[in-house]
């Protein structure tokens, strides 16, 4: 593919540029008038989490590990469940969650995969280097790369969502040998996104551009102990549809991973990364098998960017439920599960759209 020429990415960096004051502004209006209509007292409430709750501990899930990478010295937390006799089904998850967000497809997948959950870097328990460089795409795929041949794997099935998914699209595009199936959840192939982006998407994704201004995005996810969490999975545009999916002890599960020490910063670092640390190779064609999972009730991301993504893969099912959410694998865990089963199951390759 043809590098993008140094005329379009300036005027690329100015729209950043203005985009990330525009919303930046709006986002730190948003912050103070936050603080001021609940008080400071509240704002900067915070629990003390000194052990993890009894849900994300539950053995149901599967053995707690923490696995030291050669490439970064990078401590990654992650949960295993399964023979590690059986391949492996690597899942990466978004923001702002953890591990735990695969929980219905760790107990479903365990019988015949040896399933392994992660942390990614910057949350709860693994490591959170302090540099935005540290965030880049490039880095957090080899992460990937290092946890499969770490693990005693020479590939696996790649399972994302949402920051995960777009890990795991990367991962695609520089080490496609590691992948036997890439299963995406709810994040447009990178090229997808940039060559369909519209005024209506750029509003979708204001905070994008907000989590560039320092500090304060932190402060505003950290508020009233974090119950912008709460907010984002219970509150339109962007709750489950089946909110009975989401227990008060689920939540407190992502509520302890962004309670941790660092994570917050880490976690949003992310977003600063991907806008200063572009890459022209990561817009190319994805030649392994992928399964796009869409929950068209998705606040954040427009339907018109799964279908999009199509003419990125080589090798592509697109599957999209109506009545679901951004959090899709949370929201219809057995729809999900199902679509899951059949495209591992799959010998030919095939290529069209479901709706649901």
């Amino acid at each position: 593919m043809a590098s993008i020429p140094i005329s379009v990415k300036i005027l690329m960096l100015i729209g950043q540029i203005i985009l990330a004051c525009i919303y930046g502004t709006f986002g730190t209006i948003l912050t103070v008038l936050l603080f001021l209509r609940i008080g400071p007292k509240k704002f900067f409430r915070r629990v003390d989490r000194p052990s993890p709750p009894p849900q994300a501990t539950d053995p149901v899930y599967g053995e707690h590990g923490m696995i030291k990478l050669k490439s970064s010295n990078v401590t990654l937390h992650y949960v295993s469940k399964g023979s590690s006799d059986h391949p492996l089904m690597l899942f990466v998850h978004g923001f702002p969650e953890c591990w735990y967000t695969w929980r219905y497809q760790i107990k479903y997948f365990s019988k015949n995969y040896r399933v392994v959950a992660i942390d990614q870097r910057g949350y709860g328990l693994s490591s959170k280097p302090s540099n935005i460089g540290d965030y880049k795409v490039e880095t957090l795929v080899r992460d990937i790369a290092d946890i499969i041949e770490q693990l005693g794997y020479k590939s696996c099935v790649l399972v994302g969502h949402d920051w995960g998914a777009i890990v795991s699209w990367a991962c695609a595009m520089l080490y496609p040998n590691l992948i036997d199936k890439l299963i995406i959840m709810n994040v447009p192939h990178p090229a997808a996104y940039r060559n369909n982006l519209s005024l209506k998407q750029i509003r979708r994704s204001w905070y994008m551009f907000f989590y560039q201004v320092p500090f304060i995005p932190e402060l505003l996810l950290a508020s009233d102990d974090f119950a912008i969490l709460k907010k984002a999975f219970y509150t339109k545009p962007m709750s489950l549809i089946n909110k009975h999916n989401m227990t008060a002890d689920d939540l407190e599960v992502f509520t302890y991973t962004f309670s941790q020490k660092g994570t917050p910063k880490s976690a949003i670092n992310y977003y600063r990364a991907i806008f200063r640390h572009q890459r022209d190779d990561l817009q190319v064609q994805v030649t392994v098998p992928v399964l796009i999972i869409w929950g068209c009730q998705d606040g954040a991301l427009g339907e018109e960017l799964a279908d999009a993504s199509q003419n990125y893969c080589s090798d592509v099912r697109l599957k999209k439920i109506r009545n679901a959410s951004h959090w899709v694998q949370q929201d219809v865990p057995d729809e999900v599960n199902q679509y899951m089963e059949a495209f591992l199951n799959e010998k030919s390759a095939m290529k069209h759209t479901t709706n649901q």
